[in-house]
């Protein structure tokens, strides 16, 4: 009977292995059907939050194909953030599958750890740094439990990136603009253009060699300091608080390259579909990630 004991504790270790395998390895979750831009199962968002995320990412997956998903979960278990991240996105297909412009916000409450993972159709737009300041910003909501206002401000900043990258604005009233001009230190622009306007006038004055360079540099930053002005006066519809703008009207391209970009008409095509109760949000659209993204914690 020795071979039969040491058959059934063979059996045993093994099934011990498994059972532990199963209660340490973090499960994904099933994808939504519908409300897709907002899976809380932490319970981390607030009822007028909500309806907000569920209301600008439906615009942006409406108008781009762009999908900017909001995921709590309580723990990451053994996983790292980082592989979590990126095995739920590519699970649930986040973002359009041709364009690959799929953002994910992934908390892990207990865990204490979140995560912004982008796609590749996105990542020129948001970068690494960017998605870095944007989780910062969210640490001090955190850190007093104030989660659900953290997440707004983080989904709005995300949205007003995306909105510029596809030469797009938020639909009329959206406080993703609000967000936008609480975040733009306008002083600074004024502050250097002074800087520019003396430093012009010493070289005139003392010699003429980089003048004309200095003057064309002054008429660059004239141009930004309009462009400002015209978003501020028209509620965010024209204009630009980006100095990417500038640049990108020389190139042609933004900076993720001008890939799935759509013309004023596209944009504007279907502006007032903002909100709308029919349920073209009820499903992922087959993206990939792999663009960046950052990590943190509170």
């Amino acid at each position: 009977m020795g071979w039969l004991n040491k058959l059934c504790l063979v059996i045993a270790l093994l099934f011990c292995f498994w059972g532990n395998s199963s209660v340490n390895a973090a499960t994904i979750p099933d994808p939504p059907k519908q409300d897709i831009y907002l899976a809380d199962f932490s319970n981390m968002v607030q009822a007028e939050e909500k309806k907000e995320i569920l209301e600008i990412g439906k615009d942006l997956d409406t108008r781009f194909g762009a999908q900017l998903v909001v995921v709590t979960v309580d723990t990451l278990e053994d996983d790292s953030i980082e592989d979590y991240a990126n095995k739920l996105f590519r699970s649930w297909g986040i973002g359009d599958k041709t364009k690959n412009n799929g953002v994910l916000l992934l908390i892990a409450k207990n865990d204490r750890k979140f995560r912004i993972e982008v796609g590749y159709g996105l990542e020129g737009a948001l970068t690494d740094g960017f998605c870095g300041s944007v989780l910062d910003g969210m640490t001090s909501y955190f850190k007093d439990e104030e989660y659900s206002e953290g997440i707004i401000k983080a989904y709005r900043k995300l949205a007003m990136k995306t909105y510029t990258e596809y030469d797009a604005t938020p639909p009329e009233g959206s406080k993703v603009v609000e967000e936008a001009e609480e975040e733009y230190e306008w002083w600074e622009d004024i502050l250097y253009g002074g800087i520019f306007i003396i430093l012009i006038l010493l070289v005139i004055f003392v010699g003429r060699p980089l003048a004309m360079f200095l003057i064309v540099m002054a008429l660059c930053l004239l141009l930004d300091l309009l462009l400002v002005l015209i978003y501020i006066v028209t509620l965010g519809k024209y204009g630009s608080i980006s100095f990417e703008h500038l640049s990108s009207s020389f190139n042609g391209s933004g900076s993720g390259g001008g890939s799935g970009r759509h013309s004023k008409n596209d944009s504007d095509s279907s502006f007032f579909s903002f909100g709308s109760d029919d349920d073209s949000d009820s499903g992922f659209g087959g993206g990939s990630s792999g663009g960046g993204g950052s990590s943190g914690g509170w």
